[in-house]
Order: structure tokens, then sequence, then C-alpha cells
């Protein structure tokens, strides 16, 4: 045995040498390129080989079932937190501040003293407010009664010039009928003189005398009445002078009254804020007007507090989003990484527009049960709940094309095969569509469709 492997070692040794003899350098390279073009061949040979007798591998579709579920619509956005209440207070009265007890910015409570006046500036406008009311009191009672007192007057010197009046009348018409009767005496005298009736001339002239005598003493009469009646007449017209019109009386009764109002409301005021002008309810100081020691004027703007027992957060409303909005949706609020509940109790209905020219909507989100933890005027972001569909058919919102026919999915028969199916949806979420027709929640539906796939080609479908 060892004899018969010692020998074919030999053989073997014997065949290399003579091989190596006799491959030159060209030699091995001709024999180098014959070895590389074979090995070629014999692939393309395999590869043809397996592409006939292997079927060609079918496209690969991710699908999901459609299913009953429910759709939720949310809205997402933010806004900045605002009070629903808030109250600038002013000052019941011209007054001296002696403290102005809060500043911009500090948490008040309802109670809690925000500002006291001097108590001796009060005490001195409450004075001087009943002061102007005593005199005005004074001026209506002195003012009144005189104007009565010259009414009375004016009614009597009235009187008494009605009676000179008619007395002038009367002696005026007893001088002028004097006057002519001793005329008309004269010419009888005359007429007897030139008839020489002697005892004629003696009885006229007898006539005459005695009507001047009469006469004289009327006119005396006459002057002693023009006298008093001008008398009169300038008591009259003093007293209609003096007196008050009806007007005149109305309007210094109303200066009595203003005054005793002003009085009364000082009285008032003074006990109002003799302890201190104090906050109605719990809020943020955002606005103070007050100076320590300073004096303000009545109804001068003191400082303002807004409420943070009323608060809500101010969102901006795009129109896609407004129409899945109404009040009285709840919505999930988050301010400074703290939760809150709340509810759409506002929508404008007026719209204002962005720098890009989009049409806005404010809407406003109470806070439903706020906390000491809250800031007014910091940004909060807020997810409205919008509408719901229970017990639905629902698909992916990615599985949902448009098309010139409206909405389709694509859906895998159990043969494998791409069918377009036209469907009806309802709500939509970020995550599912409502489908309202076309599908009955057992069909698997194309997530995403590779370019190239169609209706009627065989696919893969791979569950997600």
């Amino acid at each position: 045995m060892h004899k018969f492997w010692r020998r074919k070692k030999e053989q073997s040794e014997n065949t290399t040498e003579l091989v190596k003899a006799e491959l030159t350098p060209q030699k091995k390279k001709k024999r180098k390129k014959r070895i590389i073009g074979g090995v070629i061949a014999a692939a393309l040979v395999l590869f043809i080989v397996s592409r006939v007798l292997t079927p060609a591998a079918l496209p690969m579709v991710m699908v999901r079932s459609a299913e009953k579920g429910t759709v939720k619509q949310t809205i997402d956005t933010s806004g900045t937190v605002k009070t629903e209440q808030q109250k600038t207070y002013f000052s019941p009265l011209a007054a001296k501040v002696e403290a102005c007890k809060v500043q911009e910015g500090d948490a008040v409570e309802a109670g809690q003293v925000l500002l006291t006046y001097d108590a001796q500036d009060l005490e001195e406008r409450q004075k001087e407010a009943e002061l102007q009311n005593d005199e005005a009191k004074y001026t209506y009672e002195n003012t009144v009664g005189k104007s009565n007192k010259d009414a009375s007057e004016y009614s009597r010197s009235s009187h008494d010039v009605e009676i000179l009046e008619q007395q002038v009348e009367d002696w005026k018409a007893e001088v002028h009928a004097l006057k002519q009767y001793i005329t008309d005496m004269g010419c009888f005298l005359r007429e007897a003189q030139n008839e020489g009736h002697e005892n004629d001339v003696e009885e006229y002239q007898n006539k005459i005398d005695q009507a001047n005598n009469t006469l004289m003493v009327k006119e005396e009469e006459l002057a002693d009445f023009q006298s008093n009646l001008s008398e009169q007449k300038g008591i009259k017209n003093s007293t209609e002078d003096s007196m008050l019109t009806a007007s005149g009386k109305k309007q210094i009764e109303a200066t009595k009254d203003l005054a005793a109002l002003k009085a009364s409301q000082v009285t008032d005021a003074v006990a109002q804020v003799t302890d201190g002008l104090k906050a109605e309810f719990n809020g943020v100081v955002t606005d103070v007007k007050a100076v320590n020691g300073g004096t303000v004027e009545e109804n001068g703007e003191l400082l303002t507090v807004e409420s943070t027992e009323n608060v809500c957060v101010k969102v901006s409303l795009n129109k896609s989003d407004l129409e899945k909005v109404k009040e009285g949706q709840k919505a999930a609020i988050t301010i400074v990484g703290k939760p809150y509940e709340g509810t759409v109790t506002r929508i404008s209905r007026s719209a204002t527009k962005n720098e890009k020219g989009a049409a806005l909507v404010t809407a406003e989100i109470h806070i439903d049960k706020p906390d000491q933890y809250l800031y007014l005027g910091v940004d909060g972001k807020v997810t409205i709940q919008g509408n719901k569909a229970e017990n639905v058919v629902t698909v992916p919102i990615e599985a949902v094309n448009i098309g010139k026919d409206g909405s389709f999915v694509y859906i895998v028969d159990e043969n494998g095969m791409i069918e377009k199916r036209i469907i009806t949806t309802g709500l939509s979420s970020a995550e599912a569509t409502e489908v309202k027709e076309g599908l009955d929640g057992t069909e698997r539906v194309v997530l995403s469709v590779d370019a190239g796939i169609e209706e009627g080609m065989q696919v893969t479908p791979v569950e997600e």
C-alpha cells in the first residue's frame, strides 16, 4: 500500500514539472481568459433558467381592515389667557389718597383693601358739602320768601292801579265836561251882553264863576289821582321785576335739591371709603393710576383689577376649523404645563384678516375650574372636542383618495386583486375617516399605493 501511494506521488510530481515546463507566460494568459469566459457563460445560463422556472414576484401593498369604531374630531390651536370680568375703580369723591396698597401684577382677594383715603381730608370734604347744602337751602328759602311777598305786593299794587286808572279817567271826563260847560256859558254870556239882558248876564257870569271853582278843585284832585297812579305803577313794576318766574323758581329749587343730593352722596361716599377701597373679587391688578399722597378728582380713575375666577382662552379659528366648532363643546387646555378643562362659550360673528390675508374668527374657551396658578396674558394650548360619530365604519385617513368621481379607496379582495371602491365619507379626524356608504367594515383597504398600482392588478397584501 505504501508503495502504491509513493508511486502516485512521484507521478504527480513528474506531471507538475512537465506542466510547468510547458506553460510559458503567454500560454498562461490565454488559459486564464478562457476560464473567466466560461464562468460568465455558466452564470448567464443559470440566470435564464431561474427566470424561466421561477414565477415573477407580486408587488406588495400595505393594507388594514376597515372596522366599526368612533371618529372624534379635534381642533388643535393655541391662544392667550384672558379675563372675562374686569373692574376699573373710580373715586366716588374728590379726595386725597393716603396710600395705594397694590402694584401692577399683584394678586388680590375679594375684600382686600386696595387703597385708603386721608381721613382728615374726608372729614373736610363732608363738612364742605354740608355747608353748601345749608347755603343752598337758605338761599332758596330767602329768595322764595321774598318772591312770595313781592307777589302779594304786586297783586295789591295791581288792584290799586286799576282803581286809580278808573278814577283818573272819571276825573278827566268831569274836567272835560266842566270846561265844555264853561265854554257854553261864555257863549250865552256874550249873547246876553249883546242883547242887553242884564239879568241873564249876571246869571251866566255866576254859573261861569261856580264852574271855574269846581274845575279848579277837580283838576287838583285829578293831579293827585295821577300822582298816586304813577306811584302805584312804580310799586307794581318793581315787585314784578323782583318776583320769581315759574322757571326761575324751578331753577333755584333744583339748585337746592342738587346741593342736598351732593351732600348725601358725599356722606355715602365717605362712609363707603372710610375703611378703604376694597376688591370685589379675586383677581390681578393690571393698571394703577392712583399716587400715594396725591389728590384724585371725583370719578377719577384709580386702578383696574381683572378677575382670575372668570377666565377664558381666546383663540383664532380658520375657516376649516370654524366648521367643526360650536358653542358648548368641551376642550382640553394646557397652561404652563398644567391641564384644565374648558367649554366653548363664544364664537365671534366677525372675522379679521391676518398678515397673509386669511380670515380668522375669535372664539372664547371658558376655563371651568380656574385656580391660583393661572397667569393672565400667557399662551395656552387648546384641543377642542368637535363632532363625534359612534359605531360607524372607519378607515385610516391615509387610505382615502380624491378623484373626479369623489372619494375612493383601493381594497384587496380574497384573490389578491386591487379593486377601486367609491365611498361617501363623513367625519374625519387626524387618524380616521367615517365611511357612510361604499364599505361594510370587512374590507382590506390599501394604505399607500405605489406608482403603477392600479385596479385589476394582483398584489401581495401585507397587514400593517
